[in-house]
């Protein structure tokens, strides 16, 4: 691509932000499992006592310019001006600063200003490329190498399979096992000749969205749910349904990052009343965009078993080599 030829040859410039970066990123639009992934990420860096902070665009948010959606403590923006990740982000990760600017470069120096970052995680970076990044990670779905793409318009990739010979690692999401990583890591060493790992998506806490209450996973066994998303792979939702072994009546399907309306949000609970369901449920991602229409929303979940699943994502394959990668940047700020 004629863009990242103007990177590589230096005519278009990186700026480095006075602190290790590390990219996550993908090739095609869309959920391929980054947010959990960045999410582990920040995880681990901070219970190593570092100072961590996330900065993404903000897909899909209302405003521009520099917004801080965490400052460690709380958070600071909902979705509508942060977009659904960011928010996501900031509601669940307690120490972590999460900002969000269209300029990559400013807001990373603005983490470090104001907040001391020691450790910038770039969201949705490796197509970004203004900010200097001492590792690039790229995660590529599981799906998406078995079956392949087409360069958008025409598919959903926004780059081809070379192009992840920038990456330092790649990473397979959404593995169901060893076995399945390892075919397509075998798919994927026929194009290219970097580090690969493995994660599979699982869930970790089923929630109340009035008031974060957690049942017991084993608990929810049985149960008879509608559930509702609006995300970029409602395939994979239901997937994660399964794995809990609830019974699916009926999942209400809305177009990725969808702004809900008080007309959705009607006809939702006029099916779950016709349905004879448990629970209403739904993604973290869902209710972090619903938490921004106030008062409506309230009375939803006043009125409606509503639950969301939480997910993380487990490493079964490459734990050294991202050991040994993140060990490069711990050393590097020590």
């Amino acid at each position: 691509m004629l863009r990242n030829w103007f990177f590589d040859i230096g005519i278009f410039k990186t700026h480095k932000v006075g602190v290790p970066v590390i990219s996550v990123g993908n090739i095609s639009a869309g959920g391929v499992g980054k947010t959990p992934f960045v999410e582990l990420l920040a995880k681990r860096f901070s219970q190593q006592g570092r100072k961590v902070a996330i900065v993404s665009r903000g897909y899909k948010r209302g405003g521009s310019g520099t917004v801080v959606v965490s400052n460690g403590a709380q958070q600071c923006a909902e979705a509508d001006k942060s977009g659904d990740e960011p928010a996501q982000l900031a509601a669940k990760l307690k120490g972590v600063v999460v900002i969000v600017d269209e300029d990559r470069v400013r807001g990373a120096r603005y983490a470090v200003k104001t907040f001391k970052a020691q450790i910038i995680l770039l969201d949705d970076g490796f197509q970004h490329r203004y900010v200097h990044r001492d590792v690039d990670i790229v995660i590529v779905s599981l799906e998406e190498i078995f079956t392949g793409d087409w360069l958008l318009p025409a598919g959903n990739r926004r780059e081809p399979v070379s192009s992840l010979r920038r990456a330092n690692l790649v990473v397979i999401s959404r593995c169901g096992n060893n076995e399945q990583f390892q075919r397509a890591k075998l798919l994927l060493d026929q194009h290219i000749d970097k580090p690969v790992a493995g994660v599979m998506t699982q869930a970790s806490a089923f929630r109340r969205a009035k008031s974060n209450f957690s049942l017991d996973l084993n608990g929810v066994q049985g149960k008879k749910i509608v559930a509702f998303s609006g995300i970029g792979n409602p395939a994979q939702f239901e997937q994660t349904i399964v794995s809990l072994k609830m019974e699916m009546k009926k999942h209400l399907v809305f177009a990725d990052h969808h702004r809900y309306t008080e007309e959705n949000l009607k006809k939702i609970e006029q099916v779950f009343a016709s349905s004879n369901a448990d629970y209403l449920v739904t993604t973290e991602k869902d209710i972090a965009r619903l938490g921004g229409i106030g008062p409506i929303v309230q009375g939803f979940f006043d009125r409606t078993p509503t639950y969301y699943i939480e997910i993380e994502q487990k490493i079964i394959a490459g734990e050294k080599l991202l050991n040994k990668i993140l060990g490069t940047i711990s050393e590097a700020i020590s």
